[in-house]
């Protein structure tokens, strides 16, 4: 069992250990022909950044949408969802070291967790939620929509995921979504947990 200085000392390590990959590879182009770790690497680290970049503008325009009680409320998620993206994909980082494929799986992680943040928040200006999820579970319902529908979504979703910062961030989101935009407290979560790298 890692002591709980011992796993600080690692994420900084961690830390350290990406952002010289990355100052060093940042002026370097992304081959997606080459499928050495180096050149994975610097693919994912500018799909991160072009993807972290796109969240920013859509979380300002979201912002602007918003009444100020919900604006506080908006940063509060945000924050929120920071943390759990940073805890959740340092975790995955920590389950594939000593492999070389470490940084390249909290790279995809990172963009993935981003990329469906990014969707929230569009979810939350516009109210239409772009990842597919209610089409797919009305799909997978079939003729007996009443009880098909329900079994689909629970599906589609995964297992439980027991980790109280996802907590947080989901209850957070749902709340707002729930509020804006009526959308069931139960699915929300489901269809966040849709969502996520790994899905569980």
């Amino acid at each position: 069992m890692i002591t709980k200085l011992k796993r600080i000392a690692v994420a900084v390590a961690s830390v350290a250990l990406a952002a010289s990959m990355v100052s060093a590879h940042a002026q370097e182009t992304c081959n997606p022909d080459s499928f050495t770790n180096p050149d994975l690497i610097i693919c994912g680290q500018q799909s991160f950044e072009k993807v972290d970049a796109v969240l920013n503008e859509q979380y300002k325009k979201t912002q602007t949408s918003l009444s100020p009680t919900d604006k506080k409320q908006l940063t509060d998620v945000q924050r929120k969802w920071v943390r759990f993206k940073e805890a959740y994909c340092e975790d995955l980082y920590q389950a594939v070291l000593p492999g070389a494929e470490a940084p390249i799986e909290k790279l995809a992680c990172l963009a993935q967790t981003t990329n469906a943040r990014l969707g929230e928040l569009i979810y939350l200006q516009t109210g239409l939620p772009n990842d597919g999820f209610y089409k797919a579970a009305s799909l997978m319902a079939g003729q007996d929509r009443e009880s098909g529908l329900k079994a689909s979504i629970n599906l589609l979703g995964g297992s439980e995921f027991d980790d109280p910062i996802w907590k947080q961030y989901a209850d957070g989101q749902c709340d707002m979504s729930f509020r804006l935009l009526r959308e069931n407290l139960a699915y929300c979560a489901v269809r966040m947990r849709f969502q996520l790298p790994m899905n569980r």
